[in-house]
């Protein structure tokens, strides 16, 4: 059984967006099979400590999971300097950069998506973009939905802007940084990629991608898939992409861009086919150039679209993600241009 929520936003408008994926490359299981570097410092040796201490935890509740071995040819965008929050200051910087007008003021609130951690534990990624954006509400981040987070963050920020009336922007922030000892594998279902990528709303923001509809749907009750073996709830998905194209008053054929996530690209096919999209207009990009990029893997790819994709009014992209523990989520966004 799950929790839908759903509402459609006419205010909430998407401004700019913005993102950042490392050029360096890494097979997914190389970091994890391989020894560590030396740590630095008295504080990385704790991190890591930290690290290993959760994992070993979680092994010995669930037992050892399941390890894929169909995807050594795969390559992943790797990160091998900047923090996560490093990267995530960067797209919010250019999201706001990027905004139309004259005034970049800093935003009314920020929402952080992560599932990977900070390196530095000390350190809040939501904490540290509030103080260097100086934004006047107080922030917080949404974790551990994997794709999933960033819907939740937008239906959030739609949420807000509607029963605030002072609220006119939020800047939804996603980042994800993946370091030994943690892996990189998810089964057979994806290879973690890193990046980050930024989302800036605005109420009343006149031309451009307007929200039209957004569902979240989370499992309320146990469910029993061992906890180490990641898993996608096909037909939740498929049930909430039909619900949200018949709450936005659409049909599938309606759509003019499909944006599934990079996970497994038979599973995202196949959701489509169930959800009777049009295959033909899925836009996916080749899911081994970069890997699965978890939190930020919608907003991602939803700037890499935006920066090649030419709009016209009434034209509409469904966006659709899943968490690895039954999670599932899609938005509708429509372009108005007047």
């Amino acid at each position: 059984m799950s929790v839908a929520t759903n509402h459609v936003r006419e205010r909430a408008c998407i401004a700019a967006t913005a993102r950042y994926v490392p050029q360096a490359r890494v097979q997914p299981d190389v970091a994890f099979q391989q020894p560590a570097a030396t740590p630095a410092s008295a504080r990385e040796t704790i991190m890591r400590s930290v690290y290993a201490d959760t994992l070993r935890w979680s092994r010995e509740v669930a037992g050892p999971g399941p390890v894929d071995h169909s995807s050594k040819s795969v390559r992943v965008a790797s990160e091998p300097h900047h923090l996560l929050s490093e990267m995530a200051s960067t797209v919010a910087r250019e999201a706001i950069r990027r905004c139309p007008g004259k005034d970049k003021l800093a935003p009314d609130q920020i929402l952080v998506c992560a599932t990977s951690f900070e390196h530095d534990l000390a350190l809040s990624c939501a904490g540290r973009l509030h103080s260097e954006l100086g934004s006047t509400g107080v922030p917080f981040a949404i974790g551990q939905l994997q794709g999933v987070s960033f819907f939740l963050a937008l239906q959030v920020a739609a949420d807000m802007m509607a029963s605030e009336e002072r609220m006119y922007t939020a800047l939804i922030v996603a980042a994800e940084r993946w370091l030994p000892p943690f892996s990189r594998q998810t089964g057979s279902l994806a290879a973690l990629g890193d990046g980050a990528a930024a989302v800036l709303i605005r109420r009343h923001a006149g031309p451009g991608w307007h929200v039209r509809s957004v569902m979240v749907c989370t499992p309320f009750t146990s469910v029993s898939i061992p906890p180490h073996d990641p898993f996608v709830d096909e037909a939740a998905v498929v049930e909430i992409i039909g619900t949200t194209c018949t709450q936005a008053g659409l049909k599938p054929t309606a759509l003019d861009w499909i944006v599934p996530p990079r996970i497994n690209a038979t599973l995202a096919c196949e959701v489509n086919a169930r959800a009777r999209l049009p295959a033909e207009r899925m836009w996916y990009p080749d899911p081994g150039d970069i890997g699965y990029l978890c939190a930020a893997d919608a907003p991602v790819q939803l700037d890499m679209l935006l920066q090649s994709a030419a709009p016209a009014d009434g034209q509409r992209i469904l966006l659709w993600s899943a968490g690895f523990q039954g999670q599932a989520a899609c938005a509708i966004l429509e372009f108005r241009g007047s």
